[in-house]
């Protein structure tokens, strides 16, 4: 089936959200939120940017879609947090509780209920937390806001789309097990003398 145009006459609604992220050791995780529709054939990215006044040739900032969520109007909200709030003297909301995650009762109806903003923003501050240890630019960012990392590695480590592994099962070494290391064993300090006397 092919793709629906994103200019498409039927196409849902689409509204770009912005939590505006600022944190302090004392106080903890403060935000703001902007929420605007974007022009037509203007990127969610630009207007993200745009919303929160940044200069299109700026990398001062990070900026980075954590999550999408549909109305009950049948549009579509997608999420960007922006790090460091580039107004921090305005009023922004607490947000109280950065561990709490909103889940689903059931594995098959994937929107949690009672869902408010603060559990999309505990989101994006667990998106952000993952990116810090596995994104290279954005660690590199964050590097320069210590008091930041370490509240953000206090975090849980789980976040939506990280793939959790299942821990290898230790089996009972038999005599013939035992045997076969061995030999794996010799074979590899074999190698590693060869290799050494060839250098």
């Amino acid at each position: 089936m092919p793709l629906t145009p994103i200019d498409a006459p039927d196409a849902p609604p689409v509204a770009v959200e912005v939590v505006l992220l600022r944190h302090d050791s004392t106080e903890g995780f403060t935000y703001r939120r902007l929420v605007t529709a974007p022009c037509r054939r203007m990127s969610p990215d630009r207007v993200a940017r745009s919303l929160a006044l940044l200069d299109e040739d700026s990398d001062m900032h990070v900026v980075h879609s954590t999550s999408w969520r549909a109305t009950h109007q049948g549009g579509i909200t997608l999420t960007y947090l922006v790090h460091p709030d580039p107004a921090p003297d305005r009023p922004g909301t607490p947000l109280l509780e950065p561990h709490v995650i909103a889940r689903p009762p059931r594995p098959g109806h994937p929107t949690p209920p009672g869902m408010e903003m603060d559990h999309v923003v505990a989101h994006a501050v667990r998106h952000l937390a993952f990116l810090e240890g596995s994104d290279p630019t954005v660690a590199a960012h964050l590097s320069t806001y210590p008091e930041l990392v370490r509240s953000l590695r206090s975090l849980p480590s789980t976040t939506a789309g990280e793939v959790q592994y299942v821990r290898p099962v230790l089996l009972r070494t038999t005599p013939a097990t035992a045997r076969r290391k061995a030999a794996a064993s010799s074979f590899s300090s074999a190698t590693v003398a060869v290799q050494s006397a060839s250098w």
